[in-house]
């Protein structure tokens, strides 16, 4: 792709740059932990229905990113930052909450 200043473009270029480049980024190979993932995919990862992500991401119960490029918004995740969630409700085991009562 030849260099070209921006100011040489149009609106309709811009876009379709803007457009192609967003587009790449979300069908990027990379690491697994830094892919965006959209409510599917958290459902698929925790087990929860769509109503339920809907109702923690209005509530802000979950970490969460709102594209607004188009003329609705998307709700988009990083599939680390949803694993790293989960993580954090972790339930201990008998044996740990007994080790805790006895150091106190």
């Amino acid at each position: 792709m030849k260099k070209t200043q921006i100011t040489d473009l149009s609106m309709d270029e811009l876009k379709q740059i803007l457009s192609e480049v967003m587009n790449e980024c979300m069908n990027t190979n990379g690491s697994s932990d830094s892919d965006i993932i959209g409510i599917d995919e958290v459902c698929k990862m925790t087990g929860m229905s769509k109503h339920t992500i809907y109702k923690k991401t209005s509530n802000r119960e979950i970490p969460f990113y709102k594209s607004t490029l188009g003329r609705r918004s998307v709700l988009r995740f990083v599939r680390s930052e949803i694993r790293t969630w989960i993580l954090r409700h972790r339930i201990g085991t008998v044996d740990e909450f007994l080790e805790e009562q006895d150091g106190v």
